[in-house]
């Protein structure tokens, strides 16, 4: 009983793909002879220069953090260990849901045009986000653990054991985009899903690792994030207070909000056939779960807006400095 549900899904995959020959399965992603009964070729250049053009926007923005991360001396650190692995997962993800989707819909490229490129997009899409999640929940608990210094968990991110979290995130992410069904592209709604609508029937297309990995990232990004907004309000100095927290609750909320709606609206999706709009919200909101991460690096983390100053602009980073220097000169000797 257990292999005749397991056989079916794994000739979905991209893994079978690449054992077939880089062949599609006919039985699940056979394209009918009959040409109306294919995808439709929808072009939508407004939402396609939208997702393409803040993707540009993204990548340019997400890359500087991303040398900022490797360049750090807290890179030794579990926390920034796990964000440089939560950055490569976001940069492939905005390949592919902005650049991308981008492209494939400003030109409405339907699936049956290019079968095995949209599908192992898909496989990319699909590993890049529940590497995502991953990495995020992980995060969350690190940052937990580095303001409640009591809590026994912290030992699991000490020293050598981290690099078991970081290989886990790599095993989950990878086995997630070959191993399970790949998302397809729809230029109709400009969004990705399961089934790649050549008139087969749908329950085949359903994902349900996919399914069970949104439903737990959804409660645990609340869980955790919440409970490290509380841990922020009650340890931070009373003097600093209202700054920190600030910070901490503003990064918890991003980090959070994006990551769930995204989780339960793909969830969503999955079984109930959703209005156009509610799609779109749904696209929108994956995009900004990865691109909202490095705005956050940029507003509310001095250190990487600070190497990020530095490397993209030296001259007016050391310009600034001078003048903090001289400034807090004169109010010494004063």
């Amino acid at each position: 009983m257990v292999l005749d549900k397991i056989i079916p899904d794994f000739n979905l995959t991209l893994t079978n793909m690449v054992l077939n020959g880089f062949e599609l399965d006919p039985n699940y992603y056979g394209c009918p002879e009959e040409v109306h009964k294919r995808p439709p070729s929808v072009p939508r250049p407004y939402w396609g220069m939208w997702f393409l053009g803040s993707g540009i926007v993204m990548l340019m923005l997400y890359i500087p953090c991303f040398f900022a991360i490797v360049t750090s001396p807290l890179l030794k650190s579990p926390a920034y260990k796990t964000m440089l692995v939560l950055a490569i997962y976001d940069i492939s993800s905005i390949f592919i849901h902005s650049i991308s989707t981008g492209i494939l819909g400003f030109f409405g490229v339907p699936f049956c045009d290019y079968p095995r490129l949209i599908a192992t997009l898909g496989g990319v899409a699909l590993g890049s986000w529940m590497g995502c999640c991953i990495a995020s929940m992980t995060l969350a608990v690190i940052r937990i653990c580095d303001l409640s210094m009591q809590m026994n968990i912290k030992k699991c991110f000490a020293g050598n054991k981290i690099y078991f979290f970081l290989f886990s995130f790599f095993v989950y992410g990878v086995g997630a985009g070959i191993l399970t069904k790949p998302v397809i592209f729809t230029p109709t709604h400009m969004s990705w899903f399961f089934d790649p609508m050549v008139g087969k029937n749908p329950e085949f297309y359903v994902n349900l690792p996919h399914t069970y990995n949104n439903i737990i990232m959804a409660i645990c990004t609340i869980v955790f994030y919440g409970f490290l907004s509380y841990l922020a309000f009650r340890t931070a100095d009373p003097n600093a207070q209202r700054s920190s927290s600030r910070k901490i609750l503003l990064q918890s909320f991003f980090f959070c909000i994006f990551h769930t709606i995204a989780s339960v609206l793909y969830a969503y999706m999955q079984f109930i056939a959703a209005p156009p709009f509610l799609i779109l919200v749904s696209q929108i909101t994956w995009q900004t779960s990865s691109g909202s991460v490095c705005i956050v690096y940029l507003t509310l983390n001095k250190t990487i807006r600070t190497s990020v100053m530095k490397m993209v602009c030296p001259k007016a980073y050391l310009y600034g400095r001078r003048i903090s220097i001289m400034l807090s000169m004169n109010s010494n000797s004063t």
